[in-house]
């Protein structure tokens, strides 16, 4: 088929056409009063008296006079009552007076017919738009509707009440109000979604600048407000027991949905107590100043009397949701009671506190002015009535990387190639060379001096269950007065428990602490490399590579600590063979004559010769295990993050535990595993491999003499449900035991906390508040959107920072 180029006018001319056909049909319908076409049919009824009818109303009503047809207008859906045929053309019954116009084009003509400017079509088109556009026809029967859109009538619908002004109904009027107060209150608001400019103007699209063009980042970009806020801790990373004594905002509550409304429902009362008792204190403070000035009884209870009969008018002017409460009004007299009473108690304890220090002030004050003796009243007067407290704790950081009071190991003193410090080595940049996502925030930091960690008040309560078990921060303490500490740390994704963990594991290194630090629980329960049985033990299975690893952190990270400690031959005849103590000996002593070996060995020397042989590393790092959870001359602590994955399906097998190598080996039977996980004691009813009690030591005889075992879960690992939930039901279990195990929550990020979370994040220059120049932090509608967008997560809100 050709295909040839339409005409230069063919948009407008059907335009046209579809125009007049509207116009005519509606007056075909209406009987000459224009109405707006619509799809629906409808039958011609003249609405116009016949003394109102013009010319053209009364041909078309003779037209149809013979008999009643339904028409359409220009719709996609026909009517079942119309014959066949193009629905947008009019019928070929339709007695219609020839006005002289050439026949008119259907769909048909337009998709079948030659398309050209010579053909019939375009002949017919063109004296279509004439016959519009002329406007005058041969009969005189002015049928082109050139009248209709100056006819005073045009739009009304053909109403013979002869208004020329429309009355807007006061429904409507009351609606288009409505619709513009909507539309003013909106042009108000700011803030994100409100005030976005999503448009880069043309300057930025002309501009050459490439990033080197971007200015260096600089200490000096940050906000004054950002540096005063931000409180790090003196000597960079606190002790355990100055950790437990830390003043910290407390974290947000449990979300009602996560399993603990009653706790969420408990929350929220004393939130709404609190609130009261600071409206209540403000809505007063100047009738209590006037009340204490006044001498008479009488007076004093008439003025508290008609406090409390406007008192819950202030408050709920103060608190206008509040105010919605069903019982606000007992609320507010019970407050205001409150307050009273402990105004009053105030008084009295300030009364007599003067009374007993009178004699000892005595001298001090006959040398004080009146100005002031005046000035140190009023401000006894400022504490009797400030019943709400002291401000809000604030959060504190602690900074791993440039600690005063460091160990006296000097690996831990120093930082990795990547800038990690140390200090809570094996933690090393995720994921390929370790794991945790926390470091993450440290390689996106723009100030590379300083590594920061949240202390909240979840590490605060780890710290706290650890120095009361264990009296480990007491130089003086005796051998029956140590103890050891075990503690689950739960939470949802994200909320920080690795961090948590990373700053107990630095807060207890400077403590004085031996660490043993297993960051990656998925990892080593799946990417051992082989596993092979223990012949020394039987029942128990060796991961040789784990273990030399193990070894090597160890002695890297505790070597200046343990080299004056020995194992005992009995110690290691438990973990390794006659053979096997030999070639050990051996190797500690550089391949000297057996003669000249000396025993025992010490614990440095035992974790090389494991470091650099796979056949003897698990029972190297078991003796050395051993020897330190049961000595006393240092503090020994073992943490373990990702602790529910040893709980999941396992991925070991061997034959000699089943013959069709069907049933993983469980993680309690793998030999550098066992020693902890006996110790937590944890066996719950539902897990992914047989851990059971059967072949376990116990929990009592398990733990060490003098240290703690911190493990926490995670839900970021391919770990079932229900396992971590079993997991978490068993450590519940046991809290109320004589050897406890401790459960503690991190919670999510409260006001506060993402607050100094911003103002830390623009300090040290993250995402985008590495330029932002206080623009974030210091607009509250900004930090309200990001904490509304991270759900108080830290993990969601370093996100949400990366973007603008």
């Amino acid at each position: 088929v050709e295909l040839r180029p339409l005409s230069p006018h063919y948009h407008q001319e059907t335009t046209i056409i579809m125009l007049r056909h509207c116009v005519q049909s509606a007056k075909r319908q209406q009987g000459g009063g224009l109405r707006w076409c619509s799809s629906l049919a409808s039958s011609s009824v003249d609405h116009n008296s016949d003394s109102r009818q013009s010319h053209h109303q009364k041909a078309a009503a003779a037209a149809h006079h013979q008999f009643t047809k339904r028409h359409f207008g220009i719709s996609r859906h026909p009517d079942p009552l119309a014959k066949h045929g193009s629905i947008n053309a009019i019928d070929d019954d339709d007695d219609i007076a020839d006005s002289g116009v050439a026949a008119r084009v259907t769909a048909d003509d337009l998709e079948y017919g030659e398309i050209g400017e010579a053909n019939a079509m375009s002949l017919q088109m063109k004296a279509m738009s004439s016959a519009w556009q002329d406007g005058n026809n041969d009969n005189g029967d002015d049928d082109d509707g050139s009248d209709l859109f100056d006819s005073s009538d045009f739009g009304r619908g053909g109403d013979d009440d002869g208004d020329d002004d429309m009355e807007e109904d006061p429904a409507d009027a009351e609606f288009h109000a409505r619709q513009q107060q909507i539309k003013e209150e909106l042009d108000q608001r700011t803030g994100r979604l409100w005030t976005d400019e999503w448009i880069i103007p043309e300057e930025e699209w002309l501009s050459n600048k490439t990033w080197d063009d971007i200015e260096e980042w600089k200490p000096q970009l940050a906000t004054r407000k950002s540096l005063e806020s931000v409180k790090v801790f003196e000597g960079g990373v606190p002790t355990l027991q100055q950790l437990s004594e830390l003043d910290l905002p407390p974290s947000l509550s449990v979300h009602p949905g996560h399993g603990s409304p009653k706790q969420y429902a408990t929350h929220r009362k004393k939130h709404i107590k609190s609130r009261l008792k600071m409206a209540i204190q403000l809505s007063i403070h100047d009738d209590l100043q006037k009340i204490l000035q006044m001498e008479s009884w009488s007076d004093k209870q008439e003025a508290v009397d008609a406090l409390f009969e406007v008192i819950e008018d202030r408050v709920r002017e103060r608190e206008p949701v509040l105010g919605k409460q069903p019982e606000f009004g007992a609320m507010v007299e019970n407050g205001l009671e409150q307050v009273l009473r402990m105004v009053q108690g105030r008084m009295r304890g300030a009364a007599s506190k003067v009374v007993d220090d009178a004699s000892d002030d005595a001298a001090e004050d006959s040398d004080n002015t009146d100005g002031e003796k005046a000035a140190a009243n009023e401000d006894s007067k400022d504490d009797v009535l400030n019943v709400v407290g002291e401000e809000t704790a604030v959060p504190v950081f602690m900074d791993v990387a440039n600690v005063k009071n460091a160990p006296n190991s000097a690996f831990l003193a120093k930082s990795n190639d990547s800038g990690i410090p140390n200090l809570i080595y094996p933690l090393n940049v995720h994921h390929r060379e370790g794991v945790g996502r926390m470091v993450e925030e440290w390689e996106l930091a723009a100030n590379k001096e300083t590594r920061r960690i949240m202390m909240r008040d979840a590490t605060k309560a780890i710290a706290s269950k650890i120095v009361d078990a264990t009296n480990c921060c007491d130089s003086s303490v005796s051998d029956s007065e140590k103890g050891a500490a075990r503690v689950l740390v739960t939470g949802k994704r994200g909320v920080g428990k690795t961090a948590a963990l990373a700053g107990i594991v630095a807060s207890a290194r400077v403590s004085g602490h031996i660490v043993v630090y297993l960051p990656d629980g998925d990892r080593l329960r799946r990417h051992g490399f082989y596993i092979e049985p223990c012949n020394h033990r039987k029942g128990l299975y060796n991961l040789p590579m784990i273990a030399q690893e193990f070894c090597e952190q160890l002695l890297t990270s505790h070597g200046d600590d343990i080299n004056k400690m020995t194992a005992s031959e009995e110690t290691m005849k438990e973990f390794l063979t006659n053979d096997q103590i030999k070639k050990v000996v051996k190797k500690a002593n550089d391949d000297e004559e057996e003669s000249e070996v000396e025993m025992p060995l010490t614990l440095d020397k035992l974790l090389n010769v494991g470091s650099e042989s796979s056949s003897l590393s698990s029972g190297c790092y078991l003796s050395v295990i051993s020897t330190l959870m049961n000595q006393t001359e240092k503090p020994f602590t073992i943490v373990a993050d990702e602790f529910n994955c040893y709980y999941d399906h396992g991925h070991y097998f061997h034959m000699d535990y089943d013959e069709d190598v069907k049933k993983a080996i469980p993680l309690n039977k793998i030999s550098i595993f066992k020693p902890f996980m006996d110790a937590m004691g944890l066996y719950p009813t539902i897990a992914g491999n047989d851990i059971s009690r059967d072949d376990a030591i116990d929990a009592s005889q398990a733990m060490m003499k003098w240290g703690s075992v911190v493990a926490a879960v995670s839900e970021s690992k391919a770990v079932r449900r229900t396992f971590t939930k079993s997991l978490t039901e068993s450590a519940n279990a046991l809290a109320e035991n004589e050897n406890p195990v401790n459960v503690v929550e991190v919670r999510r990020f409260s006001n506060v906390e993402v607050q100094h979370i911003l103002y830390n994040f623009e300090i040290t220059g993250i995402g985008r508040l590495r330029f932002d120049r206080g623009t974030t932090t210091l607009n509250p509608e900004e930090v309200e959107y990001l904490r509304m967008v991270s759900g108080g997560t830290g993990q969601h809100l370093m996100d949400a920072c990366m973007i603008p």
